[in-house]
Formats: C-alpha cells, sequence, structure tokens
C-alpha cells in the first residue's frame, strides 16, 4: 500500500516520496514533481502558452510559503496576474509584460504602502495541478488550467479588493 500525505500548500492527497521541493513555496515533493511535469509538457506544445504562464501563477499563489520578502513579492505578483486575466480580461502573456516595473518594484519593496503578507486561504476543494490532464487537446487542457485558476482565485476572496486595489495602483492603463 502507497503511503499518502497531504500537499502543505494545495492539500492534494499526494504519494509521500523522497524528492526536491522549491526553496520558497511550500509543496509535497510529489506536488512539486507533478508540477514540473506538467511544465514540462506545455513548454513542449507551442499552442500552450497561455495555459503555461497561468499554470505557473496558479500554482504560485495554491503554494505561497510562508512571510518573506521571496514569497510576498511571489504571492503579490502572481495574484495581480490573476486578477488581470481573470477579472479585467487582460491577455495571458508573460507576466512582466502585464506590468510595469514600477509594479514589480513597488510589490517586492518592503515598505506598508506596497504589497504585504496576505494570510492565505483554505484550498481544500480547490482544483490543483493533479486536476489538469498530462495529454488531450489543446482546448482541453487550456480549459482545465483555466478552471484549476478561477477555482483557485476564488479561494482567495477574502483578498481580491487589496489585489484590485494593487492593479488600480500599478497596472498600466
Amino acid at each position: 500500500m502507497t503511503k499518502v500525505e497531504r500537499c502543505v500548500g494545495c492539500s492534494a492527497e499526494v504519494p509521500v516520496i523522497e524528492g526536491p521541493t522549491h526553496r520558497y513555496m511550500t509543496a509535497a515533493p510529489a506536488c512539486w514533481h507533478r508540477y514540473g511535469e506538467l511544465l514540462s509538457m506545455l513548454y513542449g506544445r507551442p499552442g500552450l502558452e497561455a495555459a503555461l504562464v497561468m499554470a505557473a501563477d496558479t500554482y504560485a499563489v495554491q503554494h505561497p510559503g510562508s512571510p518573506n520578502p521571496q514569497a510576498i513579492q511571489s504571492v503579490g505578483i502572481h495574484l495581480l496576474n490573476l486578477y488581470a486575466y481573470l477579472v479585467r480580461g487582460r491577455p495571458v502573456r508573460i507576466p512582466q509584460k502585464n506590468f510595469t516595473e514600477r509594479t514589480f518594484h513597488a510589490i517586492a519593496a518592503p515598505t506598508e504602502r506596497a504589497s504585504y503578507w496576505l494570510e492565505p486561504p483554505s484550498f481544500a476543494g480547490t482544483l490543483t495541478v493533479f486536476d489538469v490532464p498530462s495529454s488531450g487537446s489543446d482546448e482541453a487542457i487550456q480549459g482545465r488550467v483555466r478552471s484549476w485558476a478561477e477555482s483557485v482565485w476564488d479561494a482567495w476572496h477574502a483578498h481580491h479588493s487589496q489585489v484590485a486595489a494593487w492593479y488600480d495602483e500599478y497596472a498600466p492603463s
């Protein structure tokens, strides 16, 4: 019988394996491994660039880590990207092109006016990286990545107004 554990980030039930994890995102080794497999598949499919970017944003905010400068910056930028795509209808593209250099530095700055640690929600019941298929049509994979992103964005509902305020202040017109 395979031993299982809950991923500390997304709450998915995953097999217990030995392996690497990210240095500041919190994840079980099996979850981090599945994310690597997904990225590899998405990188290899030219029609899935938007899914690749959205998957990176989604995984990052579903595995936020602990309150440290890198995690604060990461969660802030990735939540801004999800807000831009899912709420404001901006095109999904390389994150740095959605926001200005000023945005990036403001979110990274350790000032009260800029970003700060947002207490992560429970991700119990949300979709996870394991819900995205490893094969299938581009449309099916893109749709599932978007559903995952929407599920995770919805979990952050307590902080939607803060993310919207950052967006209004820092997003290009």
